[in-house]
């Protein structure tokens, strides 16, 4: 089956931001824990600091025109989003007053920031009005803000 890679960031929010360590430990578990769900994400060590950064590699249907259907990543946002929360929620991994976690999903010039209790069906309708329908894999990324202030509400509550 072929694979297209998607770029998986992990970096403290820009304002209010936590420490290298926390996004580290946040990284680890959140990989750790999609990898132990048949995930395939391999590190990436491009030499920068101040992130951890992952490619995340997701099936697609043709190897000659590697395009990530919008249910593919709206499905794909969706389960880092649950682990996301997961480890939001956790007593044992995380300290209790972890700053919050913000999942932003960045396609060419366009952003779509999810609610972190967001369903696959309301992500792919986030994403519908913000990406096409085939998106290529090279313009994508998904970058975890740890510390970030909390997304606005979602016009769709």
């Amino acid at each position: 089956m072929p694979y297209a890679s998607i770029k998986l960031i992990f970096r403290a929010a820009p304002h209010a931001g936590a420490s290298p360590a926390l996004v580290s430990a946040t990284a680890r578990q959140a990989v750790a824990s999609l990898t132990q769900q048949n995930q395939r994400i391999e590190p990436v060590y491009d030499g920068s600091r101040g992130g951890d950064l992952y490619q995340w590699l997701v099936e697609t249907a043709n190897a000659a025109q590697p395009l990530i259907p919008l249910a593919t990543l709206a499905l794909t946002v969706a389960q880092l989003l649950k682990e996301v929360k997961n480890l939001s929620k956790s007593d044992t991994s995380t300290p209790r007053d972890q700053p919050p976690i913000v999942v932003v999903v960045t396609c060419g010039d366009a952003t779509c920031t999810p609610p972190p209790d967001s369903d696959q069906a309301l992500l792919e309708r986030l994403l519908r009005e913000t990406f096409p329908d085939q998106i290529e894999p090279d313009r994508l990324s998904i970058e975890v803000q740890v510390g970030a202030p909390p997304p606005p509400p979602s016009p769709f509550d």
